[in-house]
């Protein structure tokens, strides 16, 4: 088993008490979120920002999916809309396992 990370990112949004598959989607559907990182499990999408992107992380919704695959995905080779159909499928196929803070969701899978 690989372990991976991908984190993708929009504009703050308010994360509802319980936040659901469906809610994620929805975002990724209507196209308000951008890949910022795909590749090998990272701990903190902290990791993988830049000292001026700190600074606006304020106002940016993370969203981190974890999840293992049998093989492994190249992930260089997917192109923006590769990437979240292949978060859409995941979602929608996996148990998800979804935890909050104020501003960010993660995600088990």
């Amino acid at each position: 088993m690989e372990a991976h990370t991908m984190v993708l990112s929009t504009a703050k949004v308010a994360i509802p008490e319980v936040t659901t598959v469906e809610f994620v989607t929805g975002l990724i559907n209507r196209g308000l979120t951008q890949v910022e990182y795909f590749g090998v499990e990272i701990d903190n999408h902290c990791d993988i920002v830049s000292d001026d992107m700190q600074q606006l992380s304020s106002e940016i919704t993370y969203i981190d999916i974890h999840f293992d695959s049998e093989q492994g995905i190249d992930s260089d080779s997917l192109n923006e809309t590769e990437a979240d159909n292949m978060a859409l499928n995941m979602l929608q196929e996996c148990r998800a396992e979804i935890r909050t803070d104020s501003k960010d969701i993660t995600i088990y899978l």
